[in-house]
């Protein structure tokens, strides 16, 4: 299933249960809590999208089925080497406005996932990644009214893919600082390169 697919299915299934969190902002609320050195709970998660609602029948079959297939499939994309992760937003083909609308509810999760998470504590955190969480900030903001011009889809692709590099970059700020450190015991770390 591509992103796009993915983002449909876990909209629909939000929508049919009368979620107030969109799929944007509930996959950017996930990549905030995943940027903490504990792995966050699938059911913490499932319950934050889903406060104050009580589904029930097939439509909360299929929100727990989507919600959950998100979790797994963010939680191993962010894990992979092989920088496979994309922030879940609407096809190209949507129009500006709500790919705009949605990249700014997705930084607003991220953001709020964060803090969920409590991992952001700037004294603690390098300046790259405390930029990154101001720039989410100003992100957050967009303008969804913004014409449909060659100029603005070049703004916006260059915004996703500075998100895809920034999750990545606070993550392993936060969620992985002992692969930033040197070992404990005063060996060099094996790097791999050798082998």
């Amino acid at each position: 299933m591509n992103n796009a697919e993915h983002y449909n299915e876990v909209a629909a299934a939000l929508a049919g249960v009368d979620a107030d969190v969109t799929a944007a902002e509930a996959q950017g609320m996930l990549c905030g809590l995943f940027c903490s050195p504990n792995e966050p709970s699938a059911a913490r998660w499932v319950a934050q999208v889903l406060d104050g609602l009580s589904p029930k029948g097939e439509p909360a079959r299929e929100v727990l089925e989507a919600l959950t297939q998100l979790y797994h499939d963010t939680q191993d994309r962010l894990q992979n080497d092989s920088l496979t992760f994309e922030p879940l937003l609407p096809d190209d083909e949507a129009p500006l406005g709500d790919r705009a609308k949605a990249l700014g509810q997705w930084c607003e999760g991220f953001l709020y996932g964060v803090g969920m998470a409590e991992s952001h504590d700037p004294a603690k955190l390098p300046r790259e990644a405390n930029e990154v969480i101001n720039d989410l900030t100003e992100i957050a903001r967009i303008d969804t009214d913004a014409q449909s011009d060659e100029d603005s889809e070049i703004a916006y692709t260059e915004l996703v893919e500075y998100l895809r590099a920034a999750t990545l970059l606070v993550r392993e700020h936060t969620a992985l600082p002992s692969s930033s450190q040197p070992a404990e015991t005063g060996a060099p770390r094996d790097t791999g390169f050798l082998h």
